[in-house]
């Protein structure tokens, strides 16, 4: 099913706009911009879903908070719909940017419409990962392929979404592949299409 005609089927449930409300230089470099922006519709609902769904992504129930960084900016969405980025380089790329992000939030309505909420076990096994954990799961022969000194270094990178799975190129053997898929399903536990 395309996005588009998702969006016309799930019409009930999805964020039609997000409106840029303010601009102001950015802190960590004058000649870029930071936005906030607001949704039509609070996200507090899909905050879950966006935190299973992006791998470096940090999320705060208490708070009613998720944050990730995209690229090079800084993006946090609050359950009220208030959106924030960081280190945008124009109008046109905050543009790009929201719809960007209305893209992503729609997909989380329309699993939270489908497949509902996902479970406390969900949320709380990805609170618990660690380098660790990922690193155990790596072939362990510290190549160098990927660009890192070692696969621990490679796992703490993919944590932090500084990394990606692909670049451990011995994940693909028929020896790694299920601890690849494994590896994935611990860092992204649900697929938003």
């Amino acid at each position: 099913m395309s996005e588009d005609f998702a969006e016309l089927f799930f019409t009930d449930v999805i964020v039609k706009k997000i409106e840029i409300r303010e601009i102001s230089p950015c802190t960590a470099d004058p000649e870029r911009i930071k936005f906030l922006a607001q949704a039509d519709r609070p996200l507090e609902d899909v905050l879950p879903i966006l935190y299973l769904a992006i791998p470096n992504a940090k999320y705060s129930e208490k708070l009613g908070a998720l944050s990730y960084m995209h690229q090079q900016h800084l993006i946090t969405i609050f359950a009220n719909g208030r959106i924030t980025m960081t280190y945008v380089k124009d109008r046109d790329e905050a543009n790009r940017l929201v719809e960007e992000a209305r893209r992503l939030i729609n997909r989380a309505f329309i699993y939270l419409k489908t497949h509902g909420k996902p479970s406390r076990e969900m949320i709380q096994a990805k609170k618990e990962l660690t380098p660790v954990k990922i690193y155990e799961l790596l072939p362990k022969t510290n190549c160098k392929k990927c660009g890192e000194q070692g696969c621990f270094a490679f796992a703490t990178k993919l944590l932090n979404g500084e990394k990606r799975l692909q670049e451990c190129i011995l994940l693909d053997s028929k020896e790694h592949i299920a601890c690849k898929f494994q590896i994935e399903k611990m860092v992204s536990p649900i697929r938003l299409k």
